[in-house]
Parts: C-alpha cells; sequence; structure tokens
C-alpha cells in the first residue's frame, strides 16, 4: 500500500477509536472526576486508544466516502462511548444516594461537604461513601471491566451500524432501578433507626412535656447513627462493589 494511502487510514481509524474512548473517558470514575485535569484525561484517551486500535480495527468499516458519513459514523461512535461511561457514572452515583438517606437519618442532612464524584456540594455521608467507593473499584481492579466492556462494545455496537436506541434506554432503565434498590440496601438499617428514633422521642415528648426533646435527643441521634453507619459500613460497600460489578459484567462477551 503506498504510504499516501496508508497514512490517512490509520489516522482514520485511531480517530475512529479515540472518539469511542475519549467520550467513556470522558464520564469514566477516576478518570473524568472535574478534578482531574483536562489533559491528563486527553493523554489517558490517546493511550488508551493507541493500545485498543489493533484489537478492534478488523471490525472498523471502510472510511465514508463524503463528509457528513464520516461526522454520521464518529457521532455514532461518541455516543457509545457517552453510555458506557453514563452506566458507569450512575452506579458510582448509588452512594451519594445512599449517604443522603443516610444523612437524613442520623441528623447530618445540614452538613454538606464537596463531593469529588458530583463536582458540587453534597451530603456529608456520600461524600465520603463516594470517595470510598471511588478508591474500591481501583483497588479491586473493577475499573478493569469497564476497559474490557469498551473494547468488547466493539462486538455489541459494531461502528458503522444502527444504534439499538431502545436497549440503550432498558439498559439505563435498569441499572436506575438496581441502584435505587442498592441505595436502599445501604440505608434500610438507618432507616429503622431512625423510624424507631423518632416513635420513641414521640411517646417521650408525650410523657414528659417539660422536657427540651430536640436539645436531648439530637445528640443521641447523631452517636447511635455513626455508631450503626460504622457497623454497616462494610457490607454496604461490598454491596456496592457486587452492584457495580454487575453492571460492567453485562457488557462483556461470554
Amino acid at each position: 500500500m503506498p504510504f499516501e494511502l496508508f497514512l490517512p487510514a490509520q489516522f482514520y481509524a485511531f480517530f475512529l477509536v479515540f472518539a469511542r474512548m475519549g467520550s467513556a473517558a470522558m464520564l469514566m470514575p477516576g478518570v473524568g472526576e472535574g478534578l482531574v485535569s483536562t489533559r491528563a484525561r486527553l493523554t489517558f484517551a490517546l493511550v488508551l486508544a493507541f493500545v485498543i486500535l489493533p484489537m478492534v480495527q478488523p471490525m472498523l468499516p471502510p472510511m465514508p466516502a463524503s463528509v457528513p458519513g464520516l461526522m454520521i459514523l464518529v457521532a455514532g461512535e461518541v455516543l457509545v462511548g457517552i453510555f458506557f461511561g453514563t452506566l458507569a457514572r450512575i452506579a458510582l452515583m448509588v452512594l451519594e444516594t445512599a449517604g443522603f438517606i443516610i444523612s437524613m437519618q442520623i441528623g447530618l442532612a445540614s452538613a454538606q461537604a464537596f463531593n469529588p464524584s458530583l463536582g458540587s456540594q453534597g451530603s456529608l455521608p456520600g461524600a465520603f461513601l463516594g470517595t470510598l467507593g471511588l478508591l474500591l473499584i481501583f483497588a479491586t481492579n473493577l475499573h478493569h471491566l469497564f476497559l474490557l466492556g469498551l473494547v468488547d462494545s466493539y462486538t455489541l455496537f459494531q461502528p458503522g451500524q444502527p444504534l439499538p436506541a431502545g436497549d440503550f434506554s432498558m439498559a439505563v432503565t435498569r441499572v436506575v432501578g438496581d441502584g435505587f434498590r442498592v441505595a436502599l440496601q445501604i440505608g434500610a438499617p438507618l432507616l429503622v433507626l431512625g423510624v424507631l428514633f423518632y416513635a420513641g422521642l414521640g411517646i417521650l415528648s408525650r410523657l414528659m412535656p417539660q422536657l427540651q426533646i430536640f436539645f436531648v435527643a439530637l445528640p443521641l441521634q447523631l452517636m447511635l447513627g455513626l455508631f450503626l453507619f460504622s457497623l454497616i459500613l462494610s457490607a454496604s460497600m461490598m454491596w456496592f462493589l457486587r452492584y457495580y460489578e454487575s453492571v460492567m459484567v453485562q457488557f462483556l462477551l461470554p
């Protein structure tokens, strides 16, 4: 093959892979955080595309003959990458939802802290759980499942083929529904504690109307809540890791 024909074809294949890898890396937990510099994210996406290119190049379609065809092809790759990144981001946001439930039950609803996963202020337990969950994802190598899923996505969603919009919406709906279930599982012990605690406060306020109930109850609520939260923390993170793994594994080929 002449050099002048080989070079454009290689650039076309590389940047077609980069479109999918870059859009996924933009939302990937740990890499797509707002605290990570844009240059670092761009470098990661370029290196990832360079490594994956030899494995997926036989699956890439030939270069379109027109500019609109090329734009449609690149737009499809970007949408597939955003789809994968969005699923991983939704799976991580389960911890923020669980943290909000916990904060409402232990009296920390007004305490706000910066959450790196959201890039904004959030509940204090949610920020803690989000940071811990991100650490455990990398410590247990679950981010490898995300990368393997991106490689296998070229078999599931071949470039140039029509995108299965219905399957995309069903996958997102299933991940969101399962995420709420996991968030409630994590916060369930604190929900039970909250119901029992507030029921006891109501009975106590009826029995002793002269007692300043909130001055006595709020410190006790915080201590009991933090104690129970420390007891369920390890089991909660195991539930989250199992859920995150299930989200990533569904895109791996058997």
